[in-house]
């Protein structure tokens, strides 16, 4: 009898085939996210991704615009640089919001 490794070995599912793309921001220490959800990954990093498939990353960091693309690659390596637009402050004087007294 043969043994598997993997379930997808036993099925006999195609495996993808996958490159890295090294992300990087002009502001490091923002937060990856792949296809909308959170990886543990910050930039710099190096991450993953399918051959030939959209793959779409979202670079972000608070006080900062999320930077969003759909990256599409047939190299075993490709590279992704965005940098972060800050989120213009606005300075609030002499309001005062009632509905916070009883």
């Amino acid at each position: 009898m043969p043994m598997f490794k993997t379930l997808r070995d036993l099925l006999k599912v195609p495996k993808k085939e996958m490159g890295l793309c090294m992300v990087v921001s002009e502001q490091e220490g923002a937060e990856i996210w792949v296809d909308g959800k959170p990886t543990p990954f910050i930039t710099p990093r190096m991450i993953a991704v399918p051959l030939n498939e959209d793959v779409n990353i979202e670079v972000r960091m608070t006080g900062h615009q999320v930077h969003s693309a759909t990256v599409r690659s047939p190299q075993k390596l490709s590279y992704y640089y965005c940098n972060l637009e800050r989120i213009p402050l606005r300075l609030v004087r002499d309001e005062i919001d009632n509905s916070a007294f009883i």
